[in-house]
């Protein structure tokens, strides 16, 4: 929520592609940290694991965040109203486009975060090794970060409920072949369609709360919708994980949350247009 926010306040026109760069961070460390667990497991121990990553938070993250994270003032050059314009949070909590992205957003937090905690664990039953394993969940990193790029750049150039309608969809296809996969080019596959989504439905909320209701209550409504995708991200595994011990496959439930996906993506299609005004403040055409 922080860094969106402080993004926000700082990129107007070019806001997609802002908040793409700065999440692309997240897909960066999904490329290289689960090998470097995989490795630190197989020889000190997950404990170590466990240290040292606490250590890289608490010696490189923390640090740059004090140093350089904040919000541009209205008083700095080319500042404008936006930080204290648009919606207030009770409005935006009584219109349909919010709970749109909403149902989105808990939608995929259900399934792509399941999907992703149970990644290993499904392809090691399916007779992958733990490396060939550790390696999906690299190139899953790898299509997260290049899709955030993509996303971004596409949001300030096309419509932002057509690019959603995208990105919702891609990974439904992935948790299909996930469902039934046999083969280590299938899962590889599979985890590249799942990474595309889950990159870029992150950066897309922000984006469209901004858009429809600005940044006045910004950081409420984008708490209240990050409150669902934490529920369901806690839900979607545990409702995998019993899947399997019900009916000692996956394959049901990863199909089912599939076909949820892609009806999710329908909605999407009924989010209205925004056009931009002068001064780079967005309304959207339902106003």
């Amino acid at each position: 929520m922080g860094y969106a926010r402080a993004v926000s306040s700082w990129f107007a026109k070019r806001l997609g592609l802002a908040l793409a760069l700065v999440m692309a961070g997240t897909g960066l460390g999904a490329i290289v940290l689960p090998l470097l667990a995989q490795g630190l497991i197989s020889g000190p121990g997950w404990r170590i694991a466990y240290l040292a990553f606490g250590l890289l938070v608490l010696l490189q993250a923390l640090p740059l965040t004090w140093t350089y994270l904040r919000e541009r003032k209205r008083s700095e050059p080319r500042g404008n109203s936006r930080a204290s314009s648009g919606a207030t949070w009770q409005k935006g909590l009584r219109s349909l486009p919010f709970w749109i992205i909403v149902a989105v957003l808990f939608v995929g937090s259900v399934s792509l975060n399941g999907a992703v905690t149970q990644l290993v664990a499904l392809l090691t039953d399916r007779g992958l090794s733990g490396r060939a394993a550790a390696l999906c969940a690299s190139l899953l990193g790898a299509s997260s970060l290049g899709s955030r790029l993509l996303v971004g750049w596409s949001l300030d150039h096309f419509a932002s409920p057509r690019v959603a309608f995208v990105v919702t969809l891609v990974p439904a296809a992935g948790l299909l072949l996930l469902a039934r996969l046999t083969t280590f080019p299938v899962a590889c596959l599979s985890a590249a369609l799942i990474g595309f989504g889950l990159g870029a439905e992150v950066d897309i909320t922000p984006y469209l709360l901004t858009r429809y209701y600005g940044l006045h209550s910004f950081s409420t409504l984008y708490g209240f919708t990050w409150t669902f995708y934490a529920v369901a991200g806690a839900t979607g595994p545990v409702i995998l994980g019993r899947a399997y011990d019900v009916t000692g496959s996956y394959s049901s439930l990863l199909a089912i949350l599939a076909c949820a996906r892609a009806m999710a993506a329908c909605l999407i299609l009924l989010l209205p247009g925004f056009q931009v005004r002068p001064g780079f403040e967005f309304h959207s055409q339902t106003e």
